[in-house]
């Protein structure tokens, strides 16, 4: 989750908190537990969001392409795991509503391992990375000669 996320979520916390602490009070607007209410929807929606990924979708170039980086490590880090523990004697369940089991032979993980390794050259280093304000390079983007 991103720093603009988290500072979102925690700024609308603030606001509803705000606003519930004026419920009953002396300077309540009429509508106040309303207006309270709204605030805590918001929260919720903000928190739920955030959580199901929707919230922290990239709101610039530069997150979007680090969301895009880190999307491309967990892919590869998935792949070196399984490419990790394909070996003899292992079982791959494939499917969930109707699973098929497979244990794996030597040549089979064998074969397995060579499959994850093209995988890998195919899916490859990404071309771009980002740098942050106050990095010594100075580039915003980079492009990789590769």
């Amino acid at each position: 989750m991103s720093e603009k996320t988290v500072k979102a979520i925690m700024e609308q916390a603030q606001v509803f908190a705000s606003s519930w602490s004026m419920v009953g009070g002396p300077f309540a607007a009429d509508d106040q537990l309303e207006r309270a209410e709204d605030e805590k929807l918001e929260l919720e929606k903000m928190v739920v969001g955030a959580l199901e990924g929707s919230v922290g979708a990239p709101q610039d170039v530069g997150e979007m392409i680090e969301a895009l980086l880190a999307w491309h490590k967990r892919q590869a880090d998935q792949l070196n795991l399984v490419s990790d523990n394909a070996k003899e004697g292992v079982t791959l369940q494939l499917g969930t509503d109707d699973p098929v089991e497979i244990v794996l032979t030597k040549d089979m993980a064998k074969g397995l391992r060579i499959g994850l390794v093209l995988a890998l050259e195919r899916l490859g280093k990404l071309p771009i990375s980002v740098s942050h304000d106050g990095d010594d390079d100075g580039d915003d983007l980079d492009s990789d000669d590769e």
